[in-house]
């Protein structure tokens, strides 16, 4: 039985290494991307900056948040106008906010692996 419970440390500490492994790779693949092309990405069409950095999990809460935003301001609207505007106002919100997310997130990567080195 102590074998047994060995062998299973053995493997779990392995995959625990592979884990930080992994996450190490991503962030040093962030940590290599340029600044201002994901900026400007991030600015004329939000998604392809998050595709560029490849921050899924980034992107689902930033434009969860607004479209949720956008469904709870318009519920009980009938007026198309203030809706058009809601949404014309997330999609300002969305060019000013993934730019600076990306690049934020850009820059603490970078900080990460020298802190490594």
């Amino acid at each position: 039985m102590p074998e047994d419970k060995n062998d299973l440390q053995k493997r779990l500490e392995e995959i625990d290494r592979q884990s930080q492994d992994q996450e190490l790779a991503k962030t040093y693949k962030l940590s290599q991307k340029n600044i201002v092309i994901a900026a400007i990405l991030s600015f004329f069409l939000p998604i392809g900056g998050y595709i560029y950095t490849g921050r899924w999990k980034a992107f689902w809460i930033l434009f969860g948040v607004l479209f949720g935003i956008i469904m709870l301001g318009s519920v009980n609207e009938r007026d198309e106008e203030k809706i058009d505007n809601l949404a014309t106002f997330c999609g300002v919100v969305a060019a000013i906010v993934a730019p600076i997310d990306n690049s934020i997130a850009i820059q603490s990567a970078r900080e990460k692996i020298n802190q490594m080195k």
